[in-house]
């Protein structure tokens, strides 16, 4: 995959506000797509916002404003609008004809980005299959487009023929990515079955938050750093040194984001499986920034599509040396400390040891798994393989007079109570047969 950037574009960004969320968090937004635009080498000119209630169905915004935006890309010799939403085919089109810029949306700026910081096999076919995937929606709503407004027998032109070979190509070409994809995962999977004897920890957080710092103090790893948002999007494991224990790795994973689009989060299923499998989620958050708890909440947002909300999270507010007041630090970390139950501040890149949040790690490791027992019938082999290979086992041993495994497991929360309930169900459905 190349970016479609070659050389720094100069930009118009478009956004509009219909009042159906807090003016705040959408301004936030704006200043997002303005980080992004700067992470893709384009240079922000200047940013229009316009309000109303609802978007035009033609040109997104009132063509009023469309008129003005191209006067203005003449005097300040613009020639890429981005846009803070998404737009459908005709809207792009449209706006293209009438100020005669290249149009670009919020998802296709953020593709863009990941295309260009796409380093490994992996990620590079991930972004291309979320690249895929966008254009053949879009090409889908466009001929939706075309069959509305033509009708149908009759009217069957080479454009849409055109569109539909366009959807068969896309189709075939996203097939045989899903497919490769497949294959590396399958690799992936060997992988994390090797480390389950390992205690598993992952960082997550919004991207540029220090993540890949934090993971390369840690680690003594040379992870790529740069203040730029998606700088790294791979996955990375390396072992965690700690006085305590020689069990733990840590896993470094792509930045999360304000509308973090959907085909990322479905191409990059592999990659976030170290969310999803981790024991303990290190959630790393930039204190710099003027509204962390928008952050905070959009980190969230992504882990709960994940299924990953209900994991332990150690909450780890870094860049703390940037805040200057004494007074305001106080005030700031006291109020954390009641809203976020597990909490440490530091400083990823000038800090000298992190032997306190190496100990809380280890701490919430051992809290967030224990022991128990359960009573296994030797008829639920499929749990019991599942045990075997997933699970830490203390003990074990084999009841003769009930013919039930008995199995001393150390496991969290979510997987004992899993493992139980697979077990009342059984002995439920067998009580009803019998």
């Amino acid at each position: 995959m190349e970016s479609t950037k070659k050389v720094k574009e100069r930009v118009f960004i478009i956004g509009l506000y219909t009042g159906k969320e807090d003016k705040q968090e959408y301004e936030n937004t704006i200043v997002e797509l303005e980080h992004l635009c700067k992470t893709a080498d384009a240079q922000v000119i200047d940013v229009f916002v316009q309000q109303l209630d609802k978007p035009n169905a033609s040109t997104y915004i009132g063509k009023g404003k469309i008129e003005e935006i191209k006067e203005r890309t003449k005097e300040d010799e613009v020639d890429t609008l981005i846009f803070n939403d998404n737009l459908s085919p005709a809207q792009a089109r449209n706006i293209a004809r009438i100020t005669e810029c290249n149009i670009v949306d919020r998802t296709e700026l953020i593709l863009d980005i990941f295309a260009t910081h796409a380093k490994t096999k992996q990620a590079k076919m991930q972004v291309e299959l979320a690249i895929l995937q966008y254009n053949y929606s879009k090409l889908r709503n466009l001929w939706q487009h075309f069959s509305r407004i033509e009708g149908g027998i009759g009217t069957r032109g080479p454009g849409e023929t055109q569109i539909e070979l366009d959807r068969r190509e896309i189709q075939k070409k996203i097939s045989k990515l899903k497919e490769r994809i497949k294959e590396v995962e399958r690799v992936s999977v060997v992988k994390r079955k090797k480390r389950k004897q390992f205690e598993n920890v992952a960082l997550v957080g919004y991207t540029n938050a220090g993540k890949s710092t934090l993971f390369n103090r840690l680690t003594g790893e040379q992870r790529y750093v740069a203040n730029k948002l998606f700088a790294t999007l791979d996955s990375t494991t390396r072992a965690l040194d700690t006085k305590e224990s020689d069990r733990i790795v840590l896993s470094d994973t792509v930045g999360f984001i304000r509308k973090l689009p959907h085909t990322l989060v479905s191409s990059f299923h592999s990659t976030l499986l170290e969310v999803t499998e981790a024991d303990l989620l290190l959630h790393v958050v930039d204190v710099s920034q003027p509204d962390i708890e928008a952050y905070i909440n959009s980190v969230n947002e992504v882990l709960k599509e994940l299924g990953a909300d209900n994991k332990e999270i150690l909450y780890v507010f870094n860049k703390f040396d940037s805040l200057e007041d004494n007074i305001q630090k106080k005030m700031l970390k006291k109020s954390l400390e009641l809203k976020y139950h597990n909490t440490i501040f530091i400083s990823a890149k000038y800090d000298q040891d992190f032997d306190e949040l190496k100990e809380m790690i280890v701490q919430l490791l051992r809290e967030s798994k224990k022991e128990s027992v359960v009573r296994i019938p030797t008829e639920l082999k499929n749990l019991l393989s599942y045990i075997e290979s997933d699970i830490d086992i203390v003990m074990r041993e084999f009841d003769q007079l009930t013919i039930e495994h008995v199995i001393t497991i150390r496991a969290s929360k979510e997987d004992t109570k899993n493992i139980i309930k697979q077990i009342e169900e059984y002995k439920l459905k067998k009580y009803i047969n019998e």
